[in-house]
């Protein structure tokens, strides 16, 4: 009884511990630089402490990675941005910023009828570190309904901009359905301030599952445009695939359905 007692304490003090934790790396997100090298350990070591930040996808070895684009849609750069996919036959996943996506639904709308899958990345690009959970909420689910009538299909995906949140954003974003996605690498960094070595970067990090981020607006994405083709050129003779978000949770949660075909299946609440 004693020594049940005292595992019981330890499993106590463990779960405080971790607790402790996860609140000091979410204060310490804050303010660290988003390329900066501390802020990489925070997020990884957080994502490894929680399943519910996906910073990579096991696809049992199979050379899959997905490309991610951030803060788009931006008449500047996503245009381009897409017609290097095209020209390599490449599907992305982009987390669009709502009033961009909803200032420029074109682009949206190409992004989708060339294959690409578009999911939330909030309304105004907010800080989400710094906002209530209604503010949050608000972000979230205003991106959501806005995107869900421009597409008419459910989002299953949301990323936090500049990776700022608490644990409750992701306790929201679950409420509407949605996983919450981080990234492995970043391509945008600032150690590496040329294409080359951008590229580089990345391609030296390769590995089956990966999440890579890249942005298509904010900021002067001329440097993101020249780097892409070395990488996607790069992995291609490495043998990796690119795929998109579904696709790359598709390897690993694959489920027989009843007619012995694969089923992987979302349920969310009706387009409004």
């Amino acid at each position: 009884m004693k020594y049940a007692f005292k595992i019981m304490l330890l499993g106590l003090g463990l779960v405080l511990m971790m607790g402790l934790l996860k609140s000091q790396l979410y204060t310490m997100q804050t303010f660290a630089g988003e390329d900066s090298e501390i802020s990489r350990v925070i997020y990884v070591v957080d994502s490894n402490l929680s399943s519910k930040l996906i910073t990579h996808v096991d696809t049992g070895g199979k050379k899959l990675v997905a490309l991610t684009f951030d803060d788009g849609p931006d008449p500047l750069y996503t245009k381009n941005v897409l017609r290097i996919l095209r020209r390599y036959g490449i599907k992305a996943t982009f987390f669009v910023v709502g009033e961009n996506a909803e200032a420029y639904p074109d682009l949206v709308k190409q992004e989708m009828n060339e294959g690409h899958e578009i999911e939330n990345h909030t309304y105004t690009h907010a800080d989400l570190s710094r906002v209530d959970e209604a503010a949050t909420e608000q972000e979230i689910s205003k991106t959501d309904k806005l995107l869900r009538r421009m597409l008419g299909r459910d989002i299953n995906y949301f990323r936090p901009p500049r990776k700022l949140f608490r644990a409750e954003t992701i306790e929201i974003a679950e409420r509407y359905g949605y996983k919450t996605i981080l990234w492995t690498i970043c391509v945008e960094n600032a150690n590496a301030r040329i294409p080359p070595n951008m590229a580089a970067r990345v391609v030296d990090a390769a590995r089956p599952g990966m999440i890579i981020l890249a942005h298509d607006g904010r900021l002067d994405r001329s440097k993101t445009l020249l780097a892409l083709p070395i990488i996607i050129e790069a992995m291609q003779k490495q043998g990796y695939q690119f795929v998109t978000m579904d696709d790359l949770f598709a390897q690993s949660n694959k489920s027989p359905s009843n007619d012995g075909s694969e089923s992987h299946e979302r349920q969310k609440n009706p387009v409004q």
